[in-house]
């Protein structure tokens, strides 16, 4: 490996990370965000809504990747250009595209392997992850860690808790508010309670207090006063859905769900399934594609002081117009089963394209020298 192969590979090395680092961080953040909700609505510890939110970085890190090699890439050629190193290059009687197609191709194949990995492996382990610990956390009902000394807390919109002391897994000096029943809301007062949890049945022990029923028939309040109490909180915990999407899938489970099946019997959740399968695979291809894109520019430049403003425009605008396209052919791959050989030649296409047009001019002279 010569050393502008090494340099090349380093530079392209360093803005990549940068790029994805700072595209990645942006659209984290914003997601995090998102699900902020986390902490207010369901009041889940920090530590919880950390692990979640990290959760969402595989997912994330497959759309910035193609972006952030295209853009390392073009940037790097373009200072390659602007501090006049590919001028110097060309005095070494060797082509520039010749030069830089040896790093980017190394660059690129290394990234698609990483991409690959991501897209068959890490992404749908960590959304898989991602689907238990929220349904973990929407269906977890009332737990101590939840609740904040001094704080009114409401796990459900019906119910209500506040409580003065915590320690270990004891509360102490307790106001619950319970209105599950419109017409009979209930208001529990306790000096102390304890979380326990037997035969897989979690309830609230409360010892000391009374219990407090308005009726709104008769505009009356009772009161029941009791040493000791169990309040079942299961009728307090939210119910979230466990069905399990296509890419939460992992890249196995999907491959035995349709082994030995015919494509015609598929039905919708399989279909989804088929189309996740094969994204998985050919998505990642599209990294070689996004790295030889940008050496388009040396062609569309017919001298070497010509600027590169609308070249840049230029591929900036293919790369756009396919990964807009990519992302719209894998959503008709769903319906249309039938097209997924053009899904698989279509990236194969495009960066045959995209050699020929590199070497245009040699294959032309060579073509013109066995005439």
């Amino acid at each position: 490996m010569s050393r502008f192969t090494t340099y090349a590979i380093k530079e392209i090395t360093s803005s990549f990370l940068f790029l994805s680092i700072l595209l990645t961080g942006i659209i984290w953040l914003g997601q995090g965000l998102r699900h902020i909700d986390l902490l207010t609505t369901n009041n889940v510890s920090i530590e919880t809504y950390i692990s979640y939110v990290m959760l969402l970085l595989p997912k994330i890190t497959l759309l910035t990747f193609p972006i952030c090699v295209f853009l390392s890439i073009l940037f790097n050629l373009n200072r390659l250009r602007n501090d006049s190193e590919l001028i110097i290059l060309g005095t070494s009687g060797k082509s520039e595209k010749n030069i830089l197609i040896k790093p980017i191709i190394l660059f690129s194949s290394l990234m698609f392997l990483v991409v690959l990995f991501f897209s068959l492996f890490l992404t749908p382990n960590s959304l898989k992850e991602l689907r238990y610990k929220i349904i973990e956390i929407r269906s977890s009902g009332i737990h101590i860690s939840l609740l904040k000394e001094k704080k009114f807390i409401s796990p459900t919109n019906n119910f209500t808790i506040f409580l003065q002391e915590k320690k270990d897994n004891e509360i102490f000096g307790l106001l619950i508010h319970d209105q599950s029943n419109v017409n009979k809301p209930q208001t529990y007062i306790a000096e102390k309670g304890k979380f326990i949890t037997s035969d897989n049945v979690s309830f609230l022990k409360l010892f000391n207090g009374s219990i407090q029923i308005y009726d709104s028939d008769v505009n009356r309040v009772s009161e029941v006063a009791f040493d000791t109490y169990n309040l079942d909180l299961a009728p307090y915990s939210k119910k979230e859905g466990t069905h399990i999407y296509p890419d939460e899938l992992s890249t196995g489970d999907i491959r035995n769900n349709l082994k030995d099946m015919p494509i015609s019997s598929y039905s919708k959740y399989q279909k989804e399934q088929f189309a996740e399968f094969h994204k998985r695979f050919i998505n990642p291809i599209y990294i070689i594609f996004y790295g030889l894109l940008p050496l388009l520019m040396i062609n569309f430049s017919k001298r070497p002081d010509d600027s590169w403003r609308y070249p840049i425009i230029a591929v900036s605008a293919i790369a756009f117009a396919v990964q807009i396209f990519q992302i719209t052919f894998s959503n008709l791959l769903i319906d249309n089963s039938q097209l997924i050989a053009f899904y698989y030649a279509f990236p194969l296409i495009l960066i045959f394209i995209t050699i020929i047009y590199l070497y245009k001019d040699f294959i032309y002279l060579l073509s013109n020298q066995n005439v």
